[in-house]
């Protein structure tokens, strides 16, 4: 959880809860890490939204400075949707018991896909379910008293524009530059996190490289994958290089590079922190392209 605000009271740090990564399932298939832009969905569509969270009761209670016999807790799981930052309609809310003997939940959701638009807003809120009759001076005191919350938003398909591909006599646009003999090339500048990721990103295909465009063409899931592994490399080996990486990812707004690129490493490393990543990118090159590979396999399109 990003903190934002100071609250009047005391809270329960991301170290006492395990939140399991998001999965949906699309029409009754396998579930798989909810992506950034889900695939394959129309009104129609049946979803099916799981994680896992587990919080630890004895921490939270010191973490509260509340006696666990006088602490209750519960989750609460919202799934809203709208464009916007803001969800317009609050579809469901969920509510599970949280206790010293029931400290882990298994969340499923099922939403009605016909009263789905543009975002998918899946917040999860830890609250007091009942006032202490024990607790410090800065304890929180009221029922609902919000104590953890995150918020993860994935965008629908049918309002996302396909990934900007542009073919070009490469020989015209570098001249006699070496670049003018490669069959592609990635344009993107690496400090336009906060950019609409399909504006801040582009592939240029070189029109002297006949062979390579008909098999794009004709759907070469090896060369479309191989493309995929550039781009998301490029990005990602530029991001986790960052000292703010962090701080990136947390401001980058819906859409953009820096939340696509956010997306893509929680389908690759769920739950790593970012140093790891920073580090295995810098002594293990080869096996964070390897990695990327695997992600590339996921993808459903450029």
């Amino acid at each position: 959880m990003t903190r934002t605000v100071a609250f009047p009271f005391l809270t329960v740090p991301d170290s006492e809860i395990e939140a399991g990564p998001w999965f949906i399932s699309v029409d009754y298939g396998d579930p798989v890490p909810a992506p950034e832009f889900i695939a394959d969905w129309d009104y129609a569509s049946q979803i099916e939204l799981t994680r896992n969270i587990e919080v630890n009761f004895a921490g939270a209670a010191l973490a509260l400075d509340i006696p666990q016999e006088n602490l209750q807790l519960e989750l609460l799981v919202e799934v809203g949707t709208g464009a916007g930052r803001f969800p317009r309609r609050v579809l469901t809310c969920a509510r599970y018991p949280i206790s010293s003997l029931l400290d882990r939940v298994e969340v499923k959701i099922n939403p009605d896909s016909a009263t789905l638009s543009s975002l998918l807003f899946l917040t999860t809120t830890l609250v007091l379910s009942a006032s202490p009759s024990v607790a410090g001076n800065l304890s929180p005191k009221h029922m609902n008293s919000k104590l953890w919350s995150e918020r993860f938003i994935t965008r629908l398909d049918g309002d996302e524009p396909r990934f900007p591909i542009e073919i070009a006599n490469f020989s015209d646009l570098f001249q006699d530059l070496p670049e003018s003999r490669a069959p592609w090339y990635v344009s993107w500048n690496p400090g336009d996190w906060n950019r609409d990721f399909h504006g801040a990103v582009r592939l240029y295909l070189n029109s002297e490289f006949p062979n390579f465009l008909e098999r794009l063409q004709s759907g070469d899931g090896f060369l479309l994958q191989t493309l995929s592994v550039d781009i998301i490399g490029q990005v990602l080996e530029k991001l986790v290089s960052e000292d703010d990486a962090l701080e990136i990812i947390a401001n980058a707004p819906v859409g953009s590079l820096g939340a696509q690129a956010a997306s893509w490493i929680r389908l690759g490393w769920p739950s790593t922190p970012m140093n790891t990543l920073k580090q295995k990118a810098e002594s293990q090159p080869g096996r964070f392209r390897a990695c990327i590979w695997a992600i590339a396999e996921r993808q459903e399109e450029l």
